[in-house]
């Protein structure tokens, strides 16, 4: 018998693997109820996704769910949002090309092809020249469904800052404004400076669009609850000590939490001897070291420096003369290196404090230093 860990990373977390949110759920819930459109923006790997995906589970509403990473043009585009309404609204091939055909207006050709486990997926033949109008043809779908089943649809896309890459932003808000209430959709995204351009500025068409739903991180008092409980399912101890240090370093990143838990989980017997922890770290970072390695070479020589300055003065007073005078730093050179972390998404800053969008990045970087 193969054992289930009780703890998970790496994908949509659910049920006994997802921790608290319990706050959030309530109000995502109550928004799309209302009909309202949802902005959710929170680093990679801080469970977006999962949390959105969990309060969906708990109503009865039809959902679409569209990631926009890997998607590369318009075209793209249409065929996959078409794949993922057929495949959510309707139950079978046959049952999702009568609908469409009924609805659409633009009566296209709809070809259905089957995986080797007998799951269809949707393409539309379009014509060249044909992607304009048939764009928002697409983008009518889950109004039209909804008009005519008389039903509730909510629309999630996921990675939403890619719709800068692909161009079709204003076109997009040109046909998602008149979809009142009958259709709630839920912006996620993980690049904070492109998602705020995108619907705080008011110059960009998404802009006061939508609410924004704020995602902060789940409590030490709830995660030490929950990886206690999940060593105490296997018959296994872990002390605070051990659950602090992990939290310490994750800093309570939901994907981050479990992956440290789980990999000690996996060395422990019975209890969680001293070193367990430090022994995971080590193995996480050197699985993670090729990404740290990537991000670290993408930047600039002055915002590399500038992330050790950073580090130094933990994020706080960082323009204090003696911090600049000891990484050889100008004020102007400094906040030109922050403005550019910033973009990057590399950092962030709140209440007078600049901190890492990724914990681990942070201390690998602390260990390298």
């Amino acid at each position: 018998m193969i054992t289930r860990k009780p703890f998970y990373y790496g994908g949509v977390v659910a049920d006994a693997h997802f921790c608290n949110r319990l706050g959030e759920i309530s109000e995502l819930i109550a928004d799309i109820d209302t009909g309202l459109n949802v902005l959710l923006y929170a680093p990679r790997r801080f469970g977006k996704t999962s949390l959105v995906l969990n309060a969906l589970g708990r109503t009865k509403h039809a959902y679409v769910f569209l990631d926009l990473m890997g998607i590369v043009d318009e075209r793209e585009f249409i065929n996959e949002y078409f794949n993922a309404v057929s495949k959510s609204l309707t139950s079978t091939a046959d049952k999702a090309v009568n609908l469409f055909k009924k609805i659409l207006g633009l009566k296209p050709n709809i070809s259905v092809d089957f995986d080797a486990s007998g799951n269809p997926s949707f393409r539309l033949g379009l014509l060249p020249g044909e992607s304009k109008n048939v764009l928002k043809e697409v983008l009518d779908l889950p109004y039209k469904y909804a008009q005519y089943r008389n039903q509730k649809v909510v629309v999630v896309f996921d990675e939403f800052q890619e719709v800068v890459n692909l161009g079709i932003a204003e076109k997009l808000r040109s046909v998602l404004q008149h979809h009142g209430d009958s259709v709630s959709y839920i912006f996620l995204g993980s690049k904070k400076s492109i998602m705020k351009n995108l619907f705080f500025d008011k110059n960009k068409p998404f802009y006061k669009s939508v609410k924004h739903l704020p995602i902060d991180k789940i409590s030490d008092q709830d995660w030490r609850q929950y990886i206690r409980q999940g060593f105490a399912s296997h018959q296994k101890q872990i002390d605070d000590e051990a659950i602090d240090t992990i939290l310490g370093i994750s800093k309570g990143f939901p994907y981050y939490t479990q992956q440290i838990a789980n990999e000690i989980f996996g060395m422990t017997e019975d209890k969680v001897e001293p070193g367990m922890v430090q022994a995971a770290i080590t193995s996480i970072l050197g699985k993670e070291e090729d990404l740290f390695l990537s991000e670290w070479e993408r930047l600039s020589q002055l915002q590399k420096k500038a992330l050790k300055l950073l580090i130094h003065a933990s994020g706080v007073n960082i323009y204090a003369k003696e911090t600049m005078a000891r990484f050889s730093f100008t004020s102007s050179a400094l906040k030109k290196a922050v403005e550019g972390l910033l973009a990057k998404d590399v950092i962030d800053h709140r209440a007078s404090k600049y901190y890492f969008q990724d914990p681990l990045f942070e201390f690998w970087l602390r260990r390298l230093s």
